[in-house]
């Protein structure tokens, strides 16, 4: 009780139990939920609900919890840490947009949809500080609070001072806490997610929402489906009282949000469309291998689907995302090839892939969401802007379902980011407008939620990076070229280690063939190398799947999950993540490779000579029956005397074994009947 009261009052996050591993068989052959026992010698390794990896040591302003920045005034290499909101007004924020000429948008929500499955830094599980000060309603520094002050002449906002933000929570035992633990230790972000790339954002991240996520009415292995609209395949199912980000406005409909295995689903519509589709991809695997598995239970059916699923997922980005992020080249010179699981690798997510480097992909993401019919030309309703497409889970319903905005994805162009294009104005000026007092902004956030977490600045982790030593901003000069954005950097900054680690990766010029500069790139490829080699789990190692299997997983793409679980989507370029052109035009969704899920058909006794359909169950009655009697054949010396007498006889000792069985039947019933009652009597004791 003390730790939960501790918990309450700290905005922190109790420890974990002990991880029990026993069931090996189990562990062996499946994931379990919530990460646990991936790394059978560091059960919690990559677990969720623990704290994220560091890769250097934080840096706090009092040495263990309070962010940089805190202190109002503080001076830095004899400079001030200028506000977040003044740095993304100045650098980060553009009105003008470049598309890019290469990659489409799929690209951008990919991303997302990927960060989802590997992190999400809760916040402090309460929004007020210990003496009562709510968070949306102040702009002083007490914990949890941590707002963004608005500086003087903000292009935006002129009637408050401050932008509310709530700081992470902490593992207790971290921080400030960690006192009351007896020892002190640098406060340490939780994520509440597995840090493995298992489709944890379809299935769930921990067993109370994995079983709700699920369908028991029948025992298929399926996933829970919501509304199924006429000409539609069904949506995810409504939310009904699970923890769930549902910052709608209800005003503009009665639509309430969907639940779907992390809880920012309903975030913008284009991911909730892509949780939409992998909810469709799971339930489409467990019909298939229940079809040629009808012996199989629904336990069963359900973890080989979440296990292709994963696999899936793992493919799609390895093979088909990464190179369009790194570069064709990605395997050969980057990450090498994969030789196998190595229990000594540490696959948690680093604090710094999450809190900086993965949030590259903001700067792909265009001002507005195309949506495109079957002939590739807008819908009635038109594009819809950013601002509009956050928290609206009604205009999946109202509008068309996934398949307008899923073609707008693949049809059309990322944003490209340039020097001093950085993130579009729907991001910085207009995100969550409808939920706030004061449209949030996403670069400011970036900046102050890196802070919170306690991460070094650009600099530090440019010498982690083996990049160039910088002393002054003109030592920037081949990483970020503009003169105008290091002169905008040196006067907001004043000196180079004042730097925030996401501005400077933001900042840096890309590098040839890829979406990212030097230190994202770097840091990016520490965490994905991980990742791969520190799951035991991972679709390549030999023991997850056979070879033939192996072989299928390997044939999937994005393009034909699209084709197999839009509404009806029929034409789609082979790779959706490179725009539609000559080499990658759209061809019909029967021209798209598919994984044939013959692979997993589970052969029964005697295959040789029987059809696979008959049950698991039916076979082993089957022991217990009397040996089949060719009659005919028995009969065909006899005389039609002796036939009729045989023949009865048989008739008579058949019907007998029936009465025996029945009787047998009716005893067993009556016995359990009479448990039944004696169990109601205790209960009721």
């Amino acid at each position: 009780m003390q730790v939960k009261e501790i918990e309450r009052l700290s905005g922190c996050t109790g420890h974990r139990r002990r991880q029990n591993c026993t069931n090996r068989c189990f562990h062996h052959k499946y994931r379990a939920i919530d990460g646990s026992c991936n790394n059978l010698r560091h059960p919690t390794w990559g677990s969720s609900h623990t704290g994220f990896r560091r890769v250097l040591q934080p840096i706090y302003e009092n040495g263990f919890s309070m962010p940089v920045g805190w202190e109002k005034g503080r001076r830095y290499y004899g400079y001030p840490k200028p506000a977040a909101r003044l740095v993304s007004t100045t650098l980060i924020s553009t009105h003008a947009i470049t598309s890019d000429d290469q990659i489409s948008h799929m690209v951008m929500q990919w991303g997302q949809f990927l960060d989802h499955d590997l992190d999400h830094a809760l916040p402090s599980v309460s929004s007020e500080s210990w003496d009562g000060i709510d968070c949306k309603k102040s702009c002083d520094n007490a914990a949890p609070c941590f707002p963004m002050e608005v500086p003087p002449g903000d292009p935006r906002i002129s009637n408050r001072r401050c932008i509310d933000f709530i700081r992470s929570s902490a593992v207790c035992g971290s921080g400030a806490t960690s006192i009351l633990w007896g020892d002190l230790m640098p406060r340490e972000q939780l994520n509440q997610l597995t840090s493995y790339l298992d489709a944890s954002q379809v299935y769930g991240y921990d067993d109370k929402l994995g079983r709700d996520l699920r369908d028991f009415t029948t025992d298929r292995g399926l996933l829970r489906e919501g509304p199924t609209f006429p000409g539609h395949k069904p949506l995810l199912p409504y939310a009904s009282g699970q923890f769930v980000d549902c910052r709608r406005n209800p005003l503009e409909s009665s639509i309430n949000c969907f639940v779907a295995g992390d809880i920012r689903a309903n975030e913008q519509v284009g991911l909730l469309a892509m949780h939409t589709l992998w909810l469709r991809e799971h339930n489409r695997i467990a019909r298939a291998l229940r079809e040629m598995n009808p012996h199989w239970n629904g336990e069963k059916l359900y973890q080989e689907a979440r296990r292709i699923v994963g696999a899936e997922m793992q493919h799609i980005t390895y093979r088909h995302w990464l190179p369009r992020i790194f570069g064709s080249t990605i395997e050969d010179s980057m990450l090498g090839s994969y030789r196998g699981y190595d229990p000594n690798v540490d696959a948690s997510i680093s604090n710094v892939f999450a809190t900086a480097a993965l949030r590259f992909g903001h700067s792909l993401i265009q001002p507005r969401l195309e949506r495109l019919n079957a002939s590739f030309q807008p819908i009635p309703q038109g594009p819809l802007n950013l601002r509009d497409a956050f928290f609206a889970p009604w205009r999946l319903v109202e509008e068309g379902g996934v398949d307008p905005l899923i073609r707008g994805m693949y049809a059309t162009a990322a944003k490209l980011k340039l020097p001093e294009q950085n993130l579009n104005v729907e991001l910085t000026e207009q995100l969550f407008r409808t939920a706030h007092a004061v449209a949030l902004d996403l670069a400011a956030m970036n900046i102050q939620r890196g802070r919170d977490h306690g991460l070094p600045g650009y600099v530090k982790w440019r010498d982690y990076c083996n990049m160039s030593r910088v002393e002054t901003f003109e030592h920037l000069i081949n990483d970020i070229s503009s003169a105008r954005v290091r002169q905008k950097l040196r006067e907001l900054y004043g000196h180079p280690n004042n730097i925030d680690v996401w501005v400077g990766g933001i900042l840096e010029d890309q590098l040839p063939g890829m979406k990212v500069g030097p230190l994202f790139k770097c840091l990016l490829l520490e965490q994905f190398r991980r990742t791969r080699d520190g799951d035991r789990f991972w679709y390549e190692n030999p023991s997850i799947f056979r070879a033939e299997q192996l072989v299928q997983i390997q044939q999937v793409s994005l393009a034909r999950i699209l084709c197999d679980n839009g509404d009806n989507i029929t034409r789609v370029q082979p790779n959706v993540f490179l725009l539609p052109e000559s080499r990658n035009d759209f061809v019909n969704c029967d021209e798209i490779p598919y994984v044939d899920l013959n692979a997993w058909s589970d052969c029964c006794e005697n295959c040789e000579d029987r059809d696979n359909t008959i049950s698991r169950v039916r076979r082993e009655a089957e022991k217990y029956f009397a040996p089949s009697r060719d009659y005919v054949k028995d009969t065909d010396s006899l005389s039609r005397e002796e036939k009729i007498e045989y023949l009865q006889r048989m008739f008579d000792e058949s019907n007998r074994e029936t009465k025996r069985l029945q009787q047998q039947s009716d005893n067993l019933s009556r016995r359990m009947k009479e448990l039944e009652l004696f169990l109601k009597d205790i209960k009721t004791q």
